[in-house]
C-alpha cells in the first residue's frame, strides 16, 4: 500500500497533494493552517562571530552568523551604522542547487512561479534585508561609535543546510535572533601616525576573537519584534508554512511580515502592526485573503514571542 502511494506521488504529484487537502490535512499529517515545530539556537558560532543562531522549521535548517566592520558614516546620517545581509544555499540542499549554492535555472520548469520566487537568494536576500531595514526594529543610531568618523556595519550571514521549504521566514527569523544574540565589543579611539584608528578593548590579548572582545560590550535594543509566516496557496486552500513538495505546486504564495510587541485583542481577536507583505505567483489577492493571512501571522507572532524574546 505504501509503495503504491509513493508511485502515485511521483506520478501525479499534484492529484496526490489534492487527495489530502480536499480532506482537510496534508501529507506530512498537518491541518492546513499549522506549522512544523519551530526552535531557535543563538550562540551557536562563538569563536568566529559576534551573534549567531540555527533556526529549525521541520526539516528546514538556516544557520546565521554576525561578523562586524568598522566604517565611516555617511555625511547624511553622521550617526548611524549600517546593516547588510547576505543569503546563500549549501549544495548540501539538493541537486537544484551548485557548488556556489546558487539555483540551477534548469530547474525552474518543475516548479511553479511562486515556489522559483521563493528559491532565488537575491530576492529572499533582498526581501530580508528590505524588512529589517524598513521595519525599524533597530535604531541605527545605536551604532554609532563616534558621530561622523566611526560606526559599525553589521554583515548578517544567513546559510540554508538543509532545505525543506519556507526558507523566507527561516531566514528572517535566523536574522533577527542573530541580531539579537549580537554583542557590540568595547572599543576606544587611538591615534597612530597621525591617524584616528578604532581599536577593540579586551582583557584578553587576542582581542581579534570575538568571544574576549565582547567581554563589557553591549547589546542591541529592539523596539519590534520582527516575526513572518508564509502561506502557500493551493486549490482554493491555504498552507501555512509550507514544505518543499507542496511550494513547488502552489499557485501563489503569501509571507506577512508583523510586529510581535504590537499584539492586542479587540473583542477577542488577535490584532497588531504589519511591517511587510509580499506574494508571488498569483495576479490577485482579494482583501479576505489578506486578512485571513495576516490573522494567521499574528497567531505565528504570539507562538514564537517567548522563543524570540531574550
Amino acid at each position: 500500500m505504501e509503495d503504491s502511494l509513493e508511485i502515485f506521488r511521483a506520478i501525479d504529484p499534484e492529484d496526490y497533494l489534492k487527495k489530502f487537502t480536499n480532506a482537510n490535512t496534508r501529507p506530512d499529517s498537518r491541518a492546513h493552517h499549522a506549522t512544523r515545530q519551530t526552535n531557535v539556537q543563538t550562540s551557536i558560532l562563538t569563536q568566529n562571530s559576534y551573534g549567531s543562531s540555527l533556526v529549525t522549521i521541520g526539516n528546514t535548517k538556516v544557520i546565521t552568523a554576525i561578523t562586524l566592520q568598522v566604517g565611516t558614516p555617511s555625511p547624511l546620517t553622521p550617526s548611524h551604522g549600517e546593516i547588510d545581509v547576505t543569503v546563500n544555499f549549501s549544495p548540501l540542499c539538493g541537486g537544484q542547487y551548485n557548488t556556489a549554492g546558487r539555483v540551477v535555472h534548469d530547474d525552474y520548469e518543475h516548479r511553479s512561479v511562486a515556489a522559483n520566487a521563493y528559491a532565488d537568494p537575491q530576492s529572499l536576500q533582498s526581501f530580508v534585508k528590505r524588512t529589517i531595514i524598513s521595519s525599524n526594529m533597530i535604531d541605527l543610531k545605536q551604532l554609532c561609535i563616534f558621530e561622523g568618523k566611526a560606526a559599525w556595519k553589521i554583515e548578517v550571514s544567513c546559510i540554508v543546510v538543509n532545505h525543506d521549504g519556507n526558507v523566507v521566514d527561516a531566514f528572517l527569523l535566523g536574522a533577527v535572533s542573530a541580531l539579537m544574540d549580537l554583542t557590540l565589543p568595547q572599543v576606544k579611539m587611538n591615534k597612530v601616525d597621525g591617524q584616528e584608528i578604532v581599536e577593540l578593548v579586551a582583557s584578553d590579548e587576542d582581542v581579534l576573537k570575538p568571544k574576549n572582545s565582547m567581554v563589557g560590550g553591549k547589546k542591541l535594543d529592539f523596539q519590534k519584534l520582527v516575526v513572518p509566516l508564509t502561506i502557500g496557496f493551493f486549490g482554493g486552500k491555504m498552507l501555512v508554512d509550507p514544505t518543499l513538495e507542496e511550494e513547488s505546486l502552489c499557485e501563489g504564495m503569501i509571507t506577512v511580515v508583523v510586529d510581535g510587541n504590537s499584539l492586542s485583542k479587540d473583542d477577542g481577536v488577535l490584532t497588531g502592526d504589519i511591517l511587510n507583505l509580499s506574494k508571488s505567483g498569483m495576479n490577485k489577492c482579494s482583501l479576505e485573503e489578506i486578512a485571513a493571512c495576516s490573522q494567521l501571522a499574528f497567531g505565528r507572532a504570539k507562538e514564537l514571542e517567548a522563543i524570540l524574546k531574550p
